[in-house]
Parts: C-alpha cells; sequence; structure tokens
C-alpha cells in the first residue's frame, strides 16, 4: 500500500514538472532566427542620381535693349564665339554715328586751334581745353562701338545650352539672364546617398566608381568623386555626392537624365560576417544592437554591434558578433533582455 502512494506520487510530480515545461513552452514568444554568415564586402552600393550640368553659367547682355534675335535652341551644342542671341542695335548705330560725328567735329576744331596759336591768335588755355575736347569725343565712339558690339551675345566657351530664360523682343536689362549653358566638356552625375552612410563614405573608402544609364544598359562608365553637399534635403533625408565621368558615351548626355551610381568599397578582405538589416536594433543612444539566442538556455542578450556600409538589405558587421551564432532576424522591438524565445525557423 505504501509503495502504491508512493508511486502514485512520483507520476503526480513527473506530470507536474510536464505541465510547466509546457506551460514554459507556451509563454516563450515565437522568434524567426537566422544563423549568423560571411557575404561579399565589395558588392557594390547603387543609388539613383541624375546627370548634372558641370559649372553651369547664366549669360547676359552687358547694356539694357530689346531682344531681336535668338536662334539657338535648348539642349543645343554651341562652339565658342558663336552667336547665341542680339539685341536690336538701331539705337546703338546712332549713337555711334553721333559720337563718330562730335569726335569729327572736336578734330576739325583742334586742327583750327593748333594752326592759330601758332600765330599766337589763341591762348595756350584754348588749345588744351580743344585737346581735352578731341580726346573725350574720341574715347566717346569707342564707347559707343563697344556698345554696338554687345549688342551681340557670343558662347564664351563651348558649351550646350539648358536653357532659354527669354523669348525674342522681350525687354532685356543689363546683366539679365538670357541663356543658361553648360560646358560639354565634363560630364557629372549627382547621386543622393542616405545621411546614415554619409559617415563611412567618403573618397579614401571607394574602389572604384561607375555609371550605368538607362539608354545603354549594358555598359558602365568609369567616374571619379568630387565632391558633396554639407546640408542634407529637407525633402529626402540625402545627401547630394557628385561624381565626374572619366569615360564620356558617344551619345548625347543632357542635363536631367536619370542613372545609376555604382560604387564599389575598398577593402582587404571579402568575406565578412553579414545579417539582414531587418536584425538591427538601437537604443537611445543611437547605437545599434542585435538580439543574440543562446540554444541552451533558449533566452535571448543584447549585443551591441559595429557596422559597416549596407549593401541592399544587407549590413556588414564589424564587430560584436561571430559567425555561428544565431540572432533574431525580425521583430526585436518586442523582445527583452533574458526573454525566452521559441525558434521558428532557421535560414
Amino acid at each position: 500500500m505504501l509503495m502504491r502512494a508512493a508511486l502514485g506520487l512520483c507520476l503526480m510530480m513527473a506530470g507536474c514538472e510536464a505541465d510547466v515545461s509546457k506551460q514554459e513552452e507556451s509563454l516563450a514568444r515565437p522568434a524567426r532566427l537566422i544563423t549568423v554568415g560571411i557575404g561579399n564586402r565589395l558588392a557594390p552600393l547603387q543609388f539613383v542620381g541624375k546627370v548634372a550640368a558641370a559649372h553651369t553659367v547664366d549669360l547676359g547682355f552687358e547694356i539694357d535693349g530689346k531682344l531681336q534675335t535668338l536662334p539657338v535652341r535648348e539642349g543645343e551644342v554651341v562652339t565658342d564665339g558663336q552667336i547665341l542671341a542680339r539685341l536690336d542695335p538701331e539705337r546703338f548705330d546712332l549713337a555711334l554715328e553721333s559720337a563718330r560725328a562730335d569726335h569729327e567735329l572736336a578734330e576739325k576744331t583742334l586742327s583750327r586751334i593748333e594752326s592759330l596759336r601758332a600765330s599766337g591768335t589763341v591762348s595756350q588755355a584754348e588749345l588744351d581745353e580743344a585737346m581735352a575736347r578731341a580726346k573725350l569725343t574720341g574715347l566717346a565712339v569707342k564707347a559707343a562701338q563697344r556698345d554696338l558690339f554687345d549688342t551681340v551675345l557670343r558662347a564664351p566657351f563651348d558649351g550646350r545650352v539648358t536653357k532659354r530664360l527669354l523669348e525674342n523682343f522681350s525687354p532685356v536689362a543689363r546683366l539679365t539672364p538670357v541663356i543658361r549653358l553648360a560646358p560639354t566638356e565634363r560630364i557629372e552625375v549627382v547621386a543622393g546617398v542616405p545621411e546614415q552612410l554619409m559617415a563611412n563614405l567618403n573618397p579614401a573608402a571607394l574602389q572604384k566608381a561607375e555609371v550605368r544609364f538607362s539608354t545603354d544598359p549594358e555598359r558602365l562608365f568609369a567616374a571619379r568623386w568630387l565632391d558633396y553637399e554639407g546640408e542634407a534635403s529637407r525633402d529626402t533625408q540625402t545627401y547630394d555626392v557628385r561624381f565626374a565621368l572619366i569615360e564620356t558615351p558617344q551619345w548625347a548626355v543632357l542635363p536631367g537624365m536619370t542613372a545609376t551610381v555604382l560604387l564599389s568599397l575598398a577593402t582587404n578582405d571579402q568575406a565578412v560576417v553579414q545579417i539582414p538589416m531587418s536584425a538591427l536594433q538601437s537604443d537611445a543612444t543611437g547605437n545599434f544592437f542585435v538580439w543574440v539566442f543562446d540554444p541552451v538556455s533558449t533566452k535571448v542578450a543584447q549585443r551591441t554591434v559595429k557596422l559597416g556600409i549596407p549593401v541592399r538589405d544587407q549590413v556588414p558587421v564589424i564587430a560584436g558578433l561571430k559567425i555561428g551564432e544565431q540572432v533574431v532576424a525580425a521583430g526585436g522591438a518586442w523582445l527583452y533582455a533574458g526573454m525566452k524565445v521559441r525558434p521558428l525557423a532557421e535560414d
């Protein structure tokens, strides 16, 4: 009888332990785990960019007038010295004729006074005044000639017309922009880089930069880093990084065309620890961490990690993780240190 009671007590205790184990397992939060592996750090980063005109110049007349002709079209390539626009020259022609008439009269007056001065009929002061008058009218002729010359706006360098800022017959004030001209000897591409990448992205970190255009998707054009904007865009929170093409396409590359900028990072080792970006969490101080799973205790622990520059949806881990460790792949915001989790799957 006593033996039967003891056996019943043992069975009851075993059943209780089984119930507690089942209860703990049911309380454990399900989580998808991944095993930390290696990836290729040299996979290029890709950013959407667009062609930007290098050192665009707005050109205008140095005199006031009325626009008479504007023979160039937007997108047209022009050469150094080519006529871009003309003002109505009529009043400048008249001003030049008037200046020449005044100068001719002043020259004749000076000639007569010089003759009279030789005979002592006029004073030296009268001679000096005539000489000054002849000189001033001569300068007026040069000024009028210059104004007439300035009625023609010429290209100061080989370039492409990117914008006509005025139309024919418009009144033009002095130095008002009429034509926007971009040089054709260099093509630049601007790409928007997210703010979280800019801290680690610089010319020293690049192995190479290449640009691909949708009009020629099979070819990559080598480029070099130029500079970047020191302030992020308010709309996209990205920084504009500017690259110059080393190789120039044979077809016309126009400002505003879309392009893909591919950046390969300089590194000595190709194999690095990588995890999906969905596994990352950040604390109040902005440091990144992951939840590391202990297969013995089935609990998770918070581990701070140091990251490299993400490549698509993967991010290299420079320090903090080892190959073979398991981390929670997603849903880390619902976890806490020491929490038991129940693995759902492992990649």
